[in-house]
């Protein structure tokens, strides 16, 4: 069944990090179902503990007064009595008044035979409503005609009066008394948004004394009672809660008890517990402290009844009628201990705990009741606490619990235990409150989670290291928390005589998890050092691992050719030398053309003097390269060496000699003034066309060659020609020269290098020929 509010209970079965199951003991005697009472509708409530009934009053339209047990059930009614509405016990308990609005009367009923002894007249259109027994007088509050109040009486001979209060009242006002024998008496009456009060003290022989009188803004006004001591006024109101407590003696206002307390009704136990409505639930709320001792809840088709509350006795139950929108359908709520408040009992959020690691364990308390300043911040009682694991099925007692006073933050005190985690199987706490005051017994079983993991692990390792010198690789393994000693350090260690590794000594790490490797590596190069911690008994493995570059001797490695610079087509003789090694001898020769990728001319040992030989065609620039890769002692080594391409000038030509002559030993090619120019063309091969050409020229003078002109670094042509012109008249006549080309690779890329054309010897004569 749908309730209107879930209760502290429910919400403790959630805790962080433990499961658990909560036995809530004794303050979970309350069904929120109720029982149907079998009366059309409600007006009061009385309980008749001595002779274990139960009074409902239906007033109007209704003919009698229903009598149950103190459970709800059995029922009865005793009839003749119409339109019943409040309800009175006498001192004694021998005696039921209730009202007869209807009747201007009183009825006086036996609480042993219950039928009715005697009714009392209040007289025409009194309309007697409200009943309560003070000072050894039954006092009642009725109507006049008028549309005014008073207040009346009947005493112990059966003696009526009415208007026994000086004062006026607009209406008939309501009363209350404290819930054991004594002579205060409070009145109000609500008129529109606010209400009147009246407190009095009754006297021996009955004269009413008025102790003080209060208007307050309550428009909600239901409710009231005198508490438990005399001293104050409860007022059930939900409009104006800080006009809830009223002190007796002049009705000033003095706060707010434990909880606000809503209305339409309120009951005060004999010992001084105040019951209410708070908008959500009926409470049980101390009169003094903060917090309740339970809140009862109903269900959503409900509403609370007003004059629905009402207390045994002995306060060891608290009854709540409900009823629906309409009024009908009165619903009877038993609460059994509502004095006692629960506890719930929470165990603070552990990590998990690997097998054997020691552990502390705290269980926090809370309640909706606050403690009393004498419990020394702690609930009362005891608290024992029961380990379960494998070796302990039926669970032992774990001694010495610490007990640490209430605190900020645990407002109800803790108790704590020191404990190691069993090495197999499972662990539980069982926490067992005894209750004690006002508080409820309470039991929890929090499982706690038994898992191993992994710790971290972090090496620390030199970046370097001399080969043949001792070095340390150092770890720290950490644990989140506490944890066990136990477990071994596992080395294995690869380097380039051992790809697959070899295993080094293993290590016992320190309490603190520290731990040293030694060793004194033999072979350089990257030494690795893969450790495992194996995690013991308690852990999983974990690996980590760390290089260190062990240093190698340098060898002397270089690569020569027999030559500097070829022609196209020529063949290479590269040689590589290799000087002293450890336990390899291979080198690797390659040839890298310029623009070109490289490509291995061959790989081998070297022979007996060190050296490996290759031979390749030279085709453009070329650097040749030796590579030895290293050894366990001798690191690599590369060495490389370039050598040039010479390019050819494969052609030259002059346009157009019309002759040859002889000038000493040279051959002078003759031109004519009246050609206009000449012409001088160069081919070369290979060539690049981003490479160029420049032509230098030079006269015969004085015995020796001085250059008179050139043309610098001028393109080729795509096919590798360049053209060179220059007119004739600028030659001397019968002047001696000759010509000579020189190209150039480009500046970037170059795969040749540069070379000169030979001389071209020319002379020019005047006229023609």
């Amino acid at each position: 069944m749908k309730t209107r509010r879930f209760s502290l209970l429910t919400a403790a079965a959630t805790v962080l990090g433990l499961t658990g199951v909560i036995v809530p003991g004794a303050a979970d005697s309350y069904a929120a179902s109720g029982v149907a009472l079998p009366i059309a509708h409600f007006s009061h409530l009385l309980v008749d503990a001595a002779h274990g009934h139960l009074f409902f009053s239906g007033g109007v339209g209704t003919d009698g007064i229903l009598v149950t047990d103190l459970d709800g059930g059995d029922a009865t009614t005793i009839g003749g009595e119409p339109g019943a509405t409040g309800l009175a016990l006498s001192d004694d308990g021998s005696t039921l008044y209730a009202a007869l609005p209807d009747q201007d009367a009183i009825a006086a009923i036996s609480t042993d035979t219950l039928a009715e002894t005697a009714r009392y007249g209040t007289g025409a259109d009194t309309r007697p409503d409200s009943l309560a027994v003070a000072g050894g007088t039954l006092w009642f509050g009725y109507g006049t005609a008028a549309g005014t109040g008073g207040i009346g009486s009947v005493n112990a001979t059966g003696t009526v009066k009415t208007a026994r209060d000086e004062g006026s009242w607009a209406g008939s006002p309501t009363l209350a008394t404290t819930p054991t024998p004594s002579g205060a008496l409070v009145a109000a009456v609500q008129t529109g948004d606010t209400s009147a009060f009246v407190t009095y003290r009754i006297a021996d022989g009955g004269a009413l004394t008025r102790q003080a009188a209060q208007t307050e803004p309550i428009p909600d006004l239901t409710d009231f009672a005198i508490t438990a001591d005399g001293q104050e006024v409860a007022v059930a109101s939900s409009r104006n809660v800080f006009a809830n407590r009223l002190r007796f003696s002049d009705l000033a206002r003095e706060g707010t008890f434990a909880n606000a307390l809503g209305a339409p009704a309120l009951a005060v136990a004999p010992d001084g517990t105040l019951a209410g409505w708070d908008g959500r639930a009926y409470l049980a709320v101390p009169v003094s402290g903060s917090g309740f001792y339970g809140e009862h809840m109903i269900d959503d088709s409900l509403r609370p009844a007003t004059h629905g509350l009402a207390w045994a006795p002995d306060a060891s139950r608290l009854y709540a009628v409900s009823v629906d929108p309409a009024g009908g359908t009165p619903t009877l709520q038993l609460t059994r201990s509502p004095e006692t408040a629960a506890v719930r009992i929470i165990g603070l959020d552990t990590e998990p705990l690997a097998p054997g690691e020691p552990l502390s364990f705290t269980a926090v308390f809370d309640s909706t009741l606050s403690l009393d300043a004498g419990d020394n911040g702690q609930l009362p009682g005891s608290v024992r606490i029961t380990r379960y694991d494998d070796a302990h099925p039926d669970g032992v007692v774990v001694p010495d619990a610490t007990r640490v006073p209430a605190n900020p933050s645990a407002t109800f005190g803790t108790y704590g235990i020191h404990d190691t985690a069993p090495l197999t199987g499972t662990l539980s706490y069982r926490v067992d409150y005894s209750g004690g005051g006002h508080y409820a017994p309470a039991t929890r079983t929090f499982d706690v989670p038994l898992a191993k993991y992994k710790p971290t692990l972090a090496l620390s390792a030199p970046a370097t290291g001399n080969r043949a010198a001792p070095l340390a690789v150092t770890g720290q393994l950490a644990w989140p928390h506490a944890h066990l000693t136990t477990g071994t350090v596992h080395v294995v260690k690869k380097d380039a005589a051992h790809p697959s590794g070899y295993t080094l000594p293993a290590v016992t790490p320190a309490a603190d998890g520290t731990f040293t490797v030694h060793d004194t590596p033999q072979v350089g190069s990257t030494n690795t050092y893969t450790v495992t911690y194996d995690g013991g008994t308690a852990y999983l493995p974990v690996t980590s691992s760390a290089n260190v570059q062990v240093s190698r001797a340098t060898p002397a490695l270089s690569v020569t050719t027999n030559a500097g610079a070829y022609r196209s087509g020529a063949t290479a003789k590269v040689t590589a030398h290799l000087g002293t090694t450890y336990n390899s001898r291979t080198v690797t020769l390659y040839s890298q053309p310029a623009g070109k990728s490289r490509t291995q001319l061959r790989t081998g040992r070297v022979d007996s003097s060190g050296n490996l030989v290759a031979t390749v065609k030279v085709t453009r620039n070329t650097t040749f390269t030796a590579v030895f890769a290293g050894d366990y002692r001798y690191a690599p080594r590369t060495a490389t060496h370039g050598v040039t391409l010479t390019p050819a000038v494969t052609r030259t030509q002059l346009q157009w000699p019309l002759a040859t002559t002889r000038i000493g030993a040279t051959t002078y090619q003759v031109f004519y003034k009246s050609e206009v120019n000449m012409g001088y063309d160069l081919e070369v091969t290979p060539h690049q066309s981003t490479g160029c050409m420049s032509v230098y020229v030079e006269r015969y003078t004085s015995g020796a060659w001085h250059q008179v002109t050139s043309q610098k670094c001028v393109p080729l042509y795509g096919d590798g020609w360049y053209g060179y012109g220059r007119a004739l008249k600028l030659f001397a006549d019968n002047g001696r020269y000759r010509l000579r080309g020189h190209y150039t690779p480009p500046s970037t890329g170059a795969q040749t290098g540069s070379v000169w054309s030979g001389w071209t010897y020319v002379t020019v004569r005047p006229g023609t020929p």
